[in-house]
C-alpha cells in the first residue's frame, strides 16, 4: 500500500509540473523532456510514471476536475439550499489564484485536445462531470420543487453549464474585464433567478404519476 500512495503522489507532482509548463509555455511546450526538467526528474523516471506525453496531459486535465470535486465534497453544510447551490457553483469558477491556475490549464488542454484519443476521452469525461455537477447544483437549489418538469430542468442545466463555462473562460482570458467579485455576483443572481423560475413553473402544475420500469 505505501508504494501505491507514493506512486499516486508522484503522478500528481508531475502533473503539477506540467501545469506550470503549460501556463508558461503553452500545451505545445509541455513535452516529456520539458515537464521532466520542471519536475526535477530524468526523462526515464517520468516515463516510468507516464509512458507518453498523451497520458501525462490527460492526467493533468483529469486532476483539475478531481481537485474541484474534492473541494465540493469538503464544503461545510450551508444554512439554506440556495446557499449550498451557490457554494458548489463557486468551486467551478477560478475565483482565486489556485483555481485560476487550474482553469487556465484546463481550458488550454480542452482546446488542444484535437484528435488525441486520451485527451478526447478525458475531455468528454470532464464535460460530463461538470454537467452532472450542474444538475446537483439545481437539485440543491430547488429540492423537490419542479421535479415534474424535466424539460424545464434540463433547460436550466444547459443554461447553468453555459454560465459557468462562460464566466470561467472570461475570468481566465479577460481578467481585466471581469473581476472575481463581479463573476460571483453574476453567478449568484443567475441561481436566484433560476430558483424563482423553477419555483414558479411548479405552481399549479398537476402531479405526474411515477412510472416504474
Amino acid at each position: 500500500m505505501p508504494k501505491l500512495i507514493d506512486h499516486e503522489s508522484r503522478r500528481e507532482e508531475i502533473a503539477a509540473a506540467a501545469w506550470r509548463v503549460i501556463v508558461r509555455d503553452g500545451v505545445a511546450g509541455a513535452s516529456v523532456r520539458s515537464v521532466a526538467a520542471e519536475a526535477g526528474l530524468s526523462v526515464g523516471s517520468l516515463r516510468h510514471v507516464f509512458a507518453s506525453q498523451s497520458q501525462l496531459l490527460a492526467f493533468a486535465m483529469k486532476l483539475v476536475i478531481d481537485r474541484a470535486g474534492e473541494r465540493v465534497r469538503r464544503l461545510p453544510r450551508a444554512p439554506s439550499p440556495l446557499e449550498s447551490a451557490e457554494a458548489i457553483a463557486e468551486e467551478l469558477l477560478p475565483l482565486d489564484e489556485d483555481r485560476r491556475l487550474e482553469m487556465e490549464v484546463y481550458l488550454a488542454l480542452f482546446s488542444a485536445s484535437g484528435a488525441d484519443p486520451n485527451l478526447q476521452e478525458t475531455k468528454q469525461d470532464a464535460w460530463r462531470r461538470v454537467r452532472t455537477t450542474c444538475r446537483i447544483i439545481i437539485d440543491q437549489a430547488v429540492g423537490a420543487e419542479a421535479k415534474d418538469r424535466p424539460e424545464r430542468i434540463e433547460t436550466e442545466v444547459i443554461l447553468l453549464h453555459a454560465v459557468i463555462d462562460g464566466l470561467a473562460s472570461h475570468l481566465v482570458w479577460q481578467p481585466t474585464e471581469l473581476k472575481p467579485h463581479d463573476a460571483r455576483r453574476a453567478l449568484v443572481e443567475h441561481l436566484q433567478q433560476m430558483q424563482a423560475r423553477l419555483s414558479e413553473s411548479s405552481v399549479g402544475t398537476p402531479e405526474v404519476p411515477t412510472q416504474n420500469w
